[in-house]
């Protein structure tokens, strides 16, 4: 899908604007579940949430974070249209969700991911999802021992 007029100029602001700082919601329409994936590992204490259209009764998978500092202010929402990725919606025991139903995903990000990464049938890809899980939550603990380090100087 090519990005309209707007998104292709906010797209160049953002290239060239040496700081950002938003105030307000920010939603992302991403295009595959590995993207949608790697929104749920980068954001912090995302929500996970699976919802159905009420009038077309499409299925949508978000992730979810409220953040209270620069960069952004406000929520950051990364949204996946199912109907394309059926097997995903499917791995996450969905299929009895009906139109103008939601359900939020009670699971960790670490599980949510294992779990979607468990659903493909390449199992190299499984296992790359699996490690860079590892490697995420490996760098989030050196990043809080070196913020505690830093803490105590």
């Amino acid at each position: 899908m090519y990005p309209t007029k707007d998104a292709r100029e906010l797209a160049i602001l953002l290239r060239i604007s040496r700081e950002l700082d938003i105030i307000g919601d920010v939603t992302a329409t991403v295009d595959s579940p590995s993207e949608l994936l790697a929104w749920a590992l980068i954001l912090s204490s995302p929500h996970i949430v699976a919802w159905r259209a009420g009038d077309s009764g499409h299925r949508y998978l978000q992730v979810s974070a409220h953040r209270s500092k620069a960069p952004i202010r406000g929520d950051i929402t990364a949204v996946l249209h199912c109907e394309q990725h059926l097997d995903y919606w499917q791995a996450l025991d969905l299929a009895d969700l009906t139109p103008d139903d939601r359900r939020e995903l009670e699971c960790s990000v670490s599980e949510f991911v294992r779990h979607l990464g468990g659903s493909n049938t390449n199992q190299g890809a499984a296992w790359r999802v699996d490690q860079e899980v590892d490697d995420h939550v490996g760098s989030e603990h050196v990043e809080e021992d070196d913020a505690a380090e830093e803490e105590t100087r």
